[in-house]
């Protein structure tokens, strides 16, 4: 590999397991939920019915989809006018349990080697995050190894849209062919990189077998392998 002079990062399932850490989070924003609002307003409320809630304001509003942030504060509030609260009401709680929840939110687990490896790169390479997500990765103590997070609810589209790779050359001071972007996603990541000339690392950490060729540049199972891979740069 030659002329690699920075390096962009996906965040959920490449730094950390989303899952768990959503799961976590919805947990924590209903408990505190159960605890300010009526009881009668909190029956029924579960991920079953927060998850059909938020798919018909999305449906509703398909421009707010890639900014989880509009989208959960207003199903939140849709659900409590759904249950009678007054719009300001519905408003108040929204906003309390949005923040239980993106508070517990920046409470990941980070795969094995992820700060290890972070750190040993960032001593070479000026690195940036690109998420579709909405974790706060500079809040967060491995947020010091990087320069930069962005996240799609700042710009007018998601990845796989060129939108936020290129803020992130500008802000990186590198044209697309000497950048690397590692990302789980294959449509997200590494299509959406590779379509404007950045190179790729899929990181396949279930080894899964894809139904098509993937067309990345390098795959890697565990992020520790870019320390290898990217060894002559150092």
């Amino acid at each position: 590999m030659t002329l690699i002079r920075a390096l962009t990062f996906d965040l959920d399932n490449t730094l950390w397991e989303t899952d768990i850490a959503m799961l976590r989070a919805e947990d924590v924003m209903a408990s505190h939920l159960r605890k300010i609002a009526p009881r009668n307003w909190m029956m029924g409320f579960c991920p079953d019915t927060f998850r059909a809630a938020r798919c018909q304001v999305i449906n509703d509003h398909p421009d707010i989809e890639h900014n989880f942030t509009v989208v959960r504060r207003e199903t939140l509030i849709r659900w409590f006018e759904s249950q009678g609260a007054q719009r300001k009401i519905a408003k108040e709680l929204a906003e309390e349990g949005f923040r239980a929840f993106y508070e517990e939110r920046q409470n990941v687990d980070l795969y094995p080697d992820t700060v290890e490896t972070l750190a040993h790169l960032s001593k070479s390479f000026p690195l940036g995050a690109i998420t579709n997500g909405n974790a706060d990765l500079m809040a967060m103590p491995v947020g010091q190894y990087f320069q930069f997070s962005l996240q799609s609810q700042h710009f007018p589209r998601a990845k796989p849209d060129p939108v936020m790779f290129e803020e992130a050359l500008d802000r990186l001071g590198v044209a697309a062919p000497e950048c690397l972007h590692i990302g789980d996603d294959i449509e997200d990541d590494v299509e959406g990189a590779k379509a404007i000339g950045i190179k790729t690392v899929w990181f396949n950490k279930k080894n899964q077998k894809p139904s098509t060729p993937v067309q990345s540049d390098y795959m890697i199972t565990d992020l520790n392998e870019l320390v290898e891979l990217l060894k002559p740069l150092d």
